[in-house]
């Protein structure tokens, strides 16, 4: 078999490679995500005696794909990273095909959390790939030659690790879950989403031939016409996208979600409560009463409200929360999250809580303002990182 022109081949080769170090950095820029993915991977395939595992797990993947990817494009160890191409492309395009005929409630993970594909777009893309591959590397040998650089290969790793580093010990600098800067918390003091009969009064609207049933406080923009009013089942209502649900109980079972957009908040998430020390339980306890100085409220938000070891400061503020939803909330265990009048401004991870000046421009300064500037801020660092790896692995 001849193989195809070099340009060609050289070709697929960096397709590939950067789909790879796309898929390693956005799984590396959010490892909490990604060990949610894991997770859902190892309930799907009946093995989730491993969950314990889910984190490194993901780490590992994350770091093979990265790694090849980076590998791939600037052209060191051709024919080891040929086979390792071949063999996760294989690997990936057999588990995607399992997801296709089981059609199980899950996303495939293939970009982290940053971008969403159907089990059958996560096969297309596999077969692309596959495509790719036999045209890079068949027959065995015909590695599309180009020099080594294996300086830049060396950086593009250590950049990786040092993203995974960083966005384990902050926050993943653009935030994928619907709780980003600038999000507007749903409550029950602010809707009836709650009602016990499960019905609300809504009114009808029809934009392109559609229909859609809104919550009156929330009503759609001009483009949509007004139909009539009616009532109906809650879960047929719609709310803006931009909107989040933030649900958390007290010891009563009773749903107390509107204090989370009651003035000043800072909420504080627990989602691994078994895993927070004496020392980490102090260190929140410490920020908790600083946030009270200041005239913030403090809540506290546990996956197990019940556990041990809460600091007796800290249990008055205690409410019950999905763990999922808490690590949506923040990425951080003991993370803390600032709201103000019910919108998201800022999210501080275990380890970067704010310092009383910080902490006071919090509070003082417009909350839009704030919201903007955390989002902007996270965005020019992970565009900025993109496009030197890009630069460093592509240019000569």
């Amino acid at each position: 078999m001849k193989p195809l022109p070099k340009s060609i081949r050289r070709t697929a080769a960096v397709l590939i490679g950067l789909t790879f170090f796309a898929s390693g950095l956005l799984k590396l820029a959010d490892p909490v995500g990604t060990d949610l993915i894991v997770e859902d991977y190892l309930k799907f395939f009946h093995m989730g005696f491993l969950k314990s595992a889910a984190t490194v797990l993901g780490a590992i993947l994350a770091l093979a794909e990265g790694i090849t990817g980076a590998a791939l494009v600037t052209g060191v160890a051709k024919k080891i990273t040929a086979w390792v191409t071949v063999g996760l492309t294989a690997f990936f395009t057999l588990i995607s095909i399992i997801l296709l005929v089981a059609n199980p409630e899950m996303d495939c993970g293939c970009f982290g959390k940053a971008i969403k594909l159907t089990h059958l777009q996560t096969f297309i893309k596999n077969v692309v790939l596959a495509v790719l591959c036999a045209a890079a590397f068949l027959p065995p040998g015909s590695e599309p030659a180009r020099k080594g650089r294996l300086a830049a290969f060396i950086l593009e790793a250590a950049g990786l690790i040092t993203v995974l580093i960083y966005s384990a010990i902050r926050l993943p600098s653009i935030d994928f879950t619907e709780f980003s800067p600038g999000t507007e918390l749903l409550a029950s003091a602010d809707n009836d989403y709650q009602a016990e009969d499960g019905l609300l009064a809504v009114s009808l609207y029809s934009k392109n031939g559609q229909t859609g049933a809104f919550a009156e406080s929330w009503l759609p923009d001009s483009t949509w016409t007004f139909v009539s009013r009616d009532t109906i089942q809650r879960n047929n209502i719609r709310f803006p996208d931009d909107y989040a649900l933030l649900p958390f109980y007290d010891e009563s079972g009773d749903a107390q979600d509107e204090l989370a957009v009651l003035g000043k908040v800072m909420v504080f998430s627990v989602p691994a409560p078994d895993k927070m020390t004496k020392k980490n339980w102090a260190k929140l306890a410490g920020f908790l009463d600083k946030t009270l100085s200041k005239g913030v409220n403090p809540l506290v938000l546990i996956s197990d409200a019940s556990c041990s070891g809460i600091p007796a400061i800290v249990r008055p503020y205690v409410f019950s929360a999905d763990r999922r939803v808490l690590l949506s909330l923040n990425r951080s265990n003991g993370g803390a999250t600032y709201f103000d009048d019910g919108m998201l401004v800022r999210k501080y991870s275990y380890y970067t809580y704010p310092d009383d000046k910080h902490l006071v421009r919090l509070i003082d300064r417009d909350p839009t303002d704030q919201a903007i500037t955390a989002v902007s801020r996270g965005r020019i660092r992970a565009h900025g990182y993109l496009l030197y790896a890009i630069a460093m692995m592509i240019l000569p």
